[in-house]
This record gives C-alpha cells, structure tokens and sequence, in this order.
C-alpha cells in the first residue's frame, strides 16, 4: 500500500499558474484525478496529498473542492502568499476545510535579503501555521536550506516536509552545500522529507544516481521520517506513475526491513499529515 505525499492537479484555463506556460505541451493540459485513478488502484495507492501549483487561495479551493469528488485526496497543501496582506484572513478560511494540511511555501520566501518587515510577516506567518496545526511544505533549492533552518530553529514544533529531497544536484552527483544543509534540518524531530521529484531530478530511471542521497537521507532521518510522492504529472516528463513507483522501490536499501519500508511508503505520510484515510 502507498500514500502518495506530492501530486499536483490542474487546469491551465483557470489563469492562475504563472509557471506553466503553453511551449510546454506535456505539461500545458488539464491533469485532473480521473486520470491518475486507474495507476492507482494498479498500485494500491490509498490517499494523496494534493500539493499547490499555484500561489493563490483560488487555487487551493480548487483543490479542495476537488478532494469532495474525489476521495481518494485525502489532503491538500494550498499555496498562499506570507507577505500579503489578507494571508491570515485566507488561512483562517481554508483550515475550516478538513482536508487542508497546511501550505507550500518556496525556498525564496526564507532567503536572508528579505527586508526586515518581509521577515517579521514571514515569522508571523509560520507562528500561525504551527498554532493551528497545520504543515509547511517546502520547495527548497541546497542554497536555501541553511536560511529554512534558521526559521525553524525558532518554531520547534511546526510540522515541516521537504519536498523532492531538497532538490540535491542529482545529474551533477554533488552533495554540497545538500548535505550540510539536510544535517541542520535533521536535527529537528518535526522536520520530514518526501521522496518526491526522483525521476525528474535524476533525468530518468537511474537509480545508481539516486542511492546516495537516499542513504544520506536514511543516516539524517531515519525510515520514521522519510514519505513517498510521485510529484504526477511533473514526473512524465522522464517516465510514467509505474516508473515512479519501479525508481522508488528501486533505491530503498535492502536491509530496510518490511516494516521500514511500508512506513516509507505509507505509514509516515498517514501519521505526519491529518490524513483522512
């Protein structure tokens, strides 16, 4: 059984997803859950963490009122601007919802340059995500991990997830400043990391690029806070959902045991999100 922790939903037509621009033909088209359903239930996949793709609260009522249809979305990590003025007004409407875990925040947002008042917002921001028990996600380059840490070392029981590994230079196989970084994050117990993005970041099924890493990241977090994501529909540009699943089994070491490794795949994600599965 897996619980993927990073599927992203779309419509290009709902204008909002600055990023996704129509010269990319693969990615530019509606990616809604009827479509990944089938691989599903192929693999036994028995919830999904919705993550945004875009930075609005539009976006993540959108997402959320998808995760009505379809419940199979047990969570959804919306995305919302720590700067803007109505953050709190936006945040205190969306964790009504049941199914909204928390917020994805960008590596940019933590970076020491900010402005004085930038950080003073940014610190409210994550002080309200911890007092209502919500989780951070976060996009984050190796560069950004030591400013990440910084914030967190202030707000010790705020959930925070990694996402993509910390986006270590896989093709490049450095481990620098990654490594380093990973170490200071790993040092909090409310700090998690998804196995996400591998198959992307990695150019392919390459799995011999991947296992260093993953044992890095095993010796930091231990199996108790590592999580399975797909990052669908990211990911087809370098392969498709049963790849994902192949590359990721793949690099699990072989002295994990079964335990271990259905934690990995499940029971970590149930337990760090308030999943409703």
């Amino acid at each position: 059984m897996y619980i993927d922790s990073h599927v992203h939903f779309w419509k290009p037509s709902r204008g909002d997803y600055g990023w996704l621009k129509p010269e990319n033909e693969l990615l530019y088209q509606d990616y809604l859950p009827g479509q990944l359903l089938p691989e599903l239930g192929a693999f036994g996949v028995k919830g999904l963490v919705a993550v945004q793709a875009a930075v609005t609260a539009e976006e993540a009522a959108f997402l959320l009122e998808m995760a009505q249809t379809w419940r199979v979305i047990s969570g959804v990590s919306g995305g919302l601007d720590p700067f803007a003025d109505t953050f709190h007004e936006e945040l205190a409407s969306l964790k009504a919802d049941p199914c909204f875990t928390g917020i994805r925040l960008s590596g940019s947002a933590f970076r020491s340059e900010r402005s004085k008042a930038d950080q003073s917002k940014l610190r409210s921001a994550l002080a309200a995500l911890m007092q209502a028990g919500l989780t951070l996600d976060l996009l984050v380059k190796p560069e950004d991990l030591s400013d990440v840490a910084s914030y967190l070392e202030e707000l010790p029981l705020l959930n925070a997830v990694v996402n993509h590994l910390g986006c270590p230079d896989i093709r490049g196989q450095r481990m620098e400043p990654w490594r380093t970084g990973m170490e200071r994050l790993s040092q909090h117990p409310s700090v998690v990391v998804k196995l996400s993005g591998m198959i992307t970041m990695a150019g392919g099924f390459y799995p011999e690029k991947l296992r260093p890493y993953i044992a890095q990241l095993l010796q930091l977090f231990g199996s108790d806070r590592l999580l399975f994501g797909s990052d669908w529909p990211v990911a087809l540009q370098a392969g498709g959902y049963r790849d994902v699943i192949d590359l990721f089994e793949a690099v699990l070491p072989d002295d994990l045991t079964e335990e271990e490794k259905g934690m990995i795949r499940a029971g970590n994600a149930s337990r760090f999100y308030p999943i409703l599965t």
